[in-house]
């Protein structure tokens, strides 16, 4: 989706317009699926005429790509505060609060329906899953490749070594457990999600050659 500028005139209205454009999205995508929904659906969802809308978005692939990213962005201002703070702790640090946001992020049953609502029509639309994975995955590995940028203990990696160990950080993250949540089986206990958190976390730091505690 299209943003502008926090300095921009209009940016308290555009960014209350982006998330309520954002929100009927989202629900027309869960109520009548990827195919059923339209750009005119969503603009009535909204509230908003269909030329604002395509202000604010070139099509419903942008729309959906948004909704994906959106559910594991940090979605307020005390979790990005959160995020920034444990920016100067220890990098095993980072790397729990990430794996703690990613599995809840994950779990969510909302996700979860939008992951569904992929599945559903991935067979007619053949581009929706990658589409959809690149930008909920990927958006995943991107903060945490971020964060590797940013700690001094993984100074010195290059940009590809960071990209491969964020890749393997959120593969280990996901597990097996993710195909029974889709198929309706509860999610895992929060030992359960804080183990492997701590798995992923200390097999990043110890790819790094560090000790892991």
């Amino acid at each position: 989706m299209k943003s502008w500028s926090s300095d921009h005139p209009k940016a308290k209205l555009m960014a209350s317009k982006r998330a309520d454009i954002l929100a009927a999205a989202k629900a027309s995508f869960l109520d009548t699926g990827y195919e059923g929904t339209s750009m005119e659906s969503i603009a009535k969802g909204a509230n908003v005429s269909i030329m604002t809308l395509y202000r604010h978005a070139e099509s419903k692939d942008d729309l959906f790509l948004a909704v994906i990213s959106n559910a594991c962005d940090p979605d307020d201002e005390a979790e990005r505060a959160q995020m920034e703070a444990l920016l100067e702790k220890p990098l095993r640090d980072v790397l729990l609060w990430a794996a703690a946001m990613t599995q809840n992020r994950l779990t969510d049953p909302d996700t979860i329906a939008l992951m569904r609502t992929v599945i559903a029509g991935a067979s007619r639309f053949p581009g929706l899953a990658e589409m959809a994975h690149k930008s909920l995955v990927g958006n995943l590995e991107g903060m945490v490749e971020f964060m590797l940028g940013l700690k001094r203990e993984s100074g010195g990696v290059s940009a590809e070594r960071r990209h491969e160990l964020a890749v393997r950080f959120i593969d280990r993250l996901l597990g097996t457990h993710m195909l029974g949540v889709l198929m309706g089986m509860p999610g895992p206990s929060p030992q359960e999600q804080e183990e492997r958190a701590e798995i992923a976390a200390d097999a990043l730091i110890a790819a790094l050659g560090q000790p892991a505690r």
